[in-house]
């Protein structure tokens, strides 16, 4: 049949039964609709995974190099768990080897966790998770600051005694305050603070803004 003339006999039929091709027309919208609309949640789901939640836990397009994973998944027996804590410490004696295993176009930075008490003249102490970095470290991990500066290269060579902080930290321990320039001890060593670190928003209902960043050559 031609064309025109199958064009044609579609648009009698159209007007021969009106309501029964309202309705497939009305069938045919809405599954298109909703095809769009899971379309898009799926694409949004997929950005937030990749943007707003694990971008921020695993930087993208990178690695860690640790003694032990960090997120464990799966099943993981007493036995696998032995075989990880008998793994030798990494030490700065291995940098080199892994840097020069690097292409030379890769970014590297070190560092070092874990939690200690901080204390404020304007709050009750308490413990908070600290990483001991190096210069590298915000670039990689894309991280500036809502207010205050980062450490300069010089802070970093000296260890100079200065901490940038997440904002559930500053919130804790300088409530209603400016807490840039003011002191913070950390396990009992006074640190200036010098810049509040952009907000990271929270994971599976955890903030993960609190914690802090000091040069790593100051405990090294």
């Amino acid at each position: 049949m031609p064309l025109v003339e199958a064009i044609k006999l579609a648009l009698a039929q159209i007007r021969v039964q009106k309501l029964k091709s309202f309705f497939t027309l009305i069938g045919v919208a809405i599954g298109v609709m909703f095809l769009i609309a899971i379309v898009s949640i799926v694409e949004g789901v997929g950005r937030y995974l990749e943007d707003d939640l694990v971008g921020k836990l695993i930087t993208k397009n990178s690695f860690e190099l640790r003694q032990r994973p960090s997120i464990q998944i799966g099943d993981v027996d007493e036995s696998e768990w032995r075989s990880w804590r008998g793994r030798p410490r990494i030490t700065e004696d291995d940098i080199p080897v892994v840097v020069a295993a690097l292409p030379p176009s890769a970014r590297w930075a070190v560092s070092a966790g874990g939690t200690l008490t901080f204390e404020s003249r304007y709050a009750k102490p308490r413990r908070v998770s600290i990483e001991c970095v190096d210069g590298a470290w915000f670039e990689i991990r894309n991280m500036g600051v809502s207010d205050g500066r980062l450490p300069t290269a010089q802070e970093y060579e000296l260890g100079t005694p200065v901490v940038v902080i997440g904002e559930e930290t500053r919130k804790h321990f300088f409530p209603g305050l400016n807490a840039i320039g003011r002191e913070l001890r950390i396990g009992r060593v006074p640190y200036t603070v010098i810049g509040i670190a952009e907000k990271q928003g929270s994971a599976f209902g955890v903030s993960l803004d609190k914690f802090s960043l000091v040069p790593l050559s100051h405990i090294s």
